[in-house]
């Protein structure tokens, strides 16, 4: 298992070519944040995604976001269908945390739908995430020490570049 960094808007059409199939319920989603990370037109300090690859294929996808020196966001991470339920996940999460951690930050965020990704709570959570807080009553975020010394504060905000679901947008 290996991660690749996306690098050219050649992998942005890699990108759009399973998106879709790891991240089903995103239908009609923007995936401009893929190319930002390419320009660096963005607003963060750093926004970087990554394929996750097995005997060169693309099994997956994950990035990493950050607006603070200490915390990063873990950011579409995901496996494909046929790679699911066979380690491939925890073994790419466990890359990207190590990328995080070179990078210096010390602590990992997440947010997710408990509802529709029990998989990926179950998955984070074996890993050593904490629920932080809720919102809408199905979304949450979690936290991970990536030092194994700071302690994660309860986050009380919302995650960066939250996105409220569809119902509530369109209301």
């Amino acid at each position: 298992m290996e991660l690749r960094q996306i690098k050219t808007e050649q992998d942005i059409e890699i990108v759009k070519s399973f998106f879709y199939k790891i991240f089903l319920d995103e239908s009609g989603y923007n995936l401009s944040h893929f190319k930002q990370s390419l320009t660096g037109k963005h607003h963060f300090k750093r926004l970087e995604y990554y394929f996750g690859y097995e005997n060169n294929a693309i099994i997956g996808i994950c990035g990493v976001y950050a607006d603070q020196p200490d915390e990063c966001w873990l950011g579409w991470f995901g496996v494909l269908p046929q790679y699911r339920r066979k380690g491939y996940a925890t073994a790419m999460l466990n890359l990207l945390t190590k990328i995080m951690k070179n990078y210096g930050y010390k602590v990992c965020r997440i947010y997710t739908d408990v509802v529709t990704n029990k998989d990926a709570v179950c998955l984070y959570t074996k890993q050593g995430f904490k629920q932080d807080s809720a919102y809408l009553g199905n979304i949450i975020t979690m936290s991970k020490s990536l030092d194994g010394v700071t302690i994660a504060k309860k986050w009380n905000g919302k995650p960066v570049a939250f996105v409220e679901p569809r119902k509530e947008r369109e209301k």
